[in-house]
């Protein structure tokens, strides 16, 4: 079995503290060479936190140790373990548990009660410690902020400035275009859309290289202070969310706002002045408060999905010719797809080849197919009665089989613990068949959430579906005079008989395919839409 030297830094300034990896690992192998050790295996952590016990090399430390690799685990100091007690006391039970000797180069460890007891007394000032250091550092960066205007490391300065020691400079090719993009908003009354589609075409990159403008990008820029020499800092406070990863493996955070009495305000050098900048907010605000289509009604507005590239379609308008006589323009309302026109501009950026559907077109094609879903209101109830029948027999049957595992693997669990509390059996032997208990417990529950889940959506399917019976007996009533029935009542209808509506062109964009998924069935029906497009700009 293997010699582990288990060696960890903070940042690279710890070099110079006499606790670099190069320092801590010469030391361990002193200390191996000195008990008599050696095939010596070096587990090395750089620039990694004592924080969090989740890192790269004390994982595989920790799975030698559960392999039975390891026989020795020598470090300079229990705080290179870890900073955090209960994260140095789990990994510390794992090491005994497989009957690891753990030692110290700069400590004693004796494992009895007195060593045990200094150990965690050790841990818990390392802890303290470590408050203490975020405190110091956390003092020290708003001081440098507040009384030297220092800007502290950002990933990337904002468009317009460059970050040269400490300092943000302005960047004078980013700036004369930061100006531009003021004045189209501010003064040509450019849209966000517009703006970047002139930032494409002059040519100009984001400060991410290989990255497209976005809306969000240019309303930051449109937004944020510091354009007028004001530059915020401490405002936002990240946590840790311990044990759990983002998709990407990287530690989840939380962030949360400050109160404003705990900012510190820096100086910057202005690029806008301040007149410009409040204009600008006064026309977001009008551009926000105009946002949407509050003037007119989308019966299918949240219902319909692009079956090309799954976004929910939007409502919209669309101007027609002017009339003569009365000299007013005529408004289309329709429906598109957001990737029609993203948000991101520039090469690269998926563009939906689907058409904008005329609303009238499609909901009058929706609203009929259910107005004609009542006349066959019979061979409805059969399809929902057939779908509501009890639930499954053997369902129920497997329920009460996984129900029985789980109460008898319980009491294997109870008979093992009493068995150790009468020292018929060792720790170890207690903790080895408990984990096989356990895994197995973890199984059966595992399984009795899948079928408990299954019920449940059969209990929700029933109430969606007996709900449904009640529209369409409604709807049978309302049918007499379909032409009379309000807007608010006709989306009542459709929410509770239509979960959503699949869109898909085919190549010539001349036929569109429409599925209905909801309560009356999954329908599919071939649509020719060409004509209704013809007078239509888009």
């Amino acid at each position: 079995m293997k010699v582990a030297i288990y060696a960890r830094v903070s940042t690279g300034l710890q070099a110079t503290e006499g606790t670099s990896l190069e320092a801590q690992v010469e030391m361990c192998k002193d200390k191996a060479h000195s008990l008599g050790l050696s095939d010596i295996e070096v587990y090395k952590e750089n620039g990694v936190s004592g924080e969090d016990i989740d890192r790269p090399e004390m994982n595989r430390l920790r799975q030698d140790v559960a392999n039975k690799e390891i026989s020795h685990i020598i470090c300079v100091h229990p705080d290179r373990l870890s900073r955090n007690m209960v994260d140095k006391l789990i990994v510390c039970g794992e090491f005994k548990r497989n009957d690891v000797e753990l030692i110290f180069c700069d400590t004693e460890y004796q494992n009895t009660p007195e060593g045990n007891l200094f150990f965690n007394i050790q841990s818990a000032i390392a802890q303290y410690e470590l408050s203490l250091i975020r405190k110091r550092t956390s003092r020290g960066r708003l001081k440098a902020v507040e009384k030297k205007n220092k800007i502290m490391p950002m990933r990337c300065p904002p468009f317009g400035y460059d970050l040269v020691d400490s300092q943000l400079v302005i960047n004078e090719e980013e700036a004369k275009v930061v100006r531009k993009i003021y004045d189209w908003y501010v003064n040509q009354q450019l849209t966000l859309r517009e703006i970047g589609n002139r930032l494409v075409q002059l040519g100009v990159q984001p400060k991410r290289r290989g990255k497209s403008w976005h809306q969000s990008s240019i309303n930051r820029i449109l937004t944020n202070e510091i354009y007028i020499g004001i530059y915020r800092y401490n405002r936002r406070k990240v946590k840790k969310v311990k044990g759990e990863k983002t998709k990407s493996g990287n530690p989840k955070r939380t962030i949360e706002f400050r109160d404003e009495s705990e900012w510190v305000v820096a100086e910057v050098p202005a690029i806008i002045d301040k007149g410009l900048f409040e204009l600008a907010q006064e026309q977001r605000k009008k551009n926000l408060t105009n946002a949407g289509n509050i003037k007119y009604q989308y019966l299918l507005k949240g219902l319909i999905r692009c079956g090309h590239c799954g976004r929910i379609w939007n409502g919209t308008t669309y101007s027609g010719r002017r009339n003569k006589k009365t000299g007013k323009i005529k408004r289309y309302r329709c429906y598109r797809c957001p990737n029609k026109n993203p948000k991101k501009y520039g090469e690269g950026v998926y563009k939906c080849p689907t058409k904008t559907l005329r609303a009238e077109l499609i909901e009058s094609y929706i609203w009929n197919l259910i107005l004609q879903s009542v006349v066959d209101r019979n061979s409805i109830e059969r399809q929902l009665e057939k779908s509501t029948e009890n639930l499954n027999q053997q369902v129920q049957e497997a329920m009460e089989i996984i129900r029985k595992g789980i109460r008898e693997k319980e009491k294997e669990r109870e008979k093992v613990k009493i068995m150790f509390r009468r020292e018929v059996i060792s720790e170890e032997e207690m903790m080895k068949d408990l984990s096989v208990i356990n895994k197995e417990l973890r199984k059966l529950k595992a399984e009795s959430e899948r079928y408990q889940a299954h019920i449940s959506e059969s209990l929700k399917s029933q109430e969606a579906k007996e709900r449904a019976r009640q529209v369409l007996a409604h709807l049978e009533k309302m049918f007499r005079h379909p032409s009379e029935i309000p807007y608010d009542k006709k989306r009542n209808i459709i929410q509770s008989l239509i979960d959503e509506i699949i869109l898909r062109f085919d190549e010539s964009n001349t036929q569109c395919q429409i599925t209905l998924v909801g309560y009356i069935d999954t329908l599919a029906e071939q649509m020719n839409i060409d004509s209704s497009l013809k007078h239509q700009k888009i």
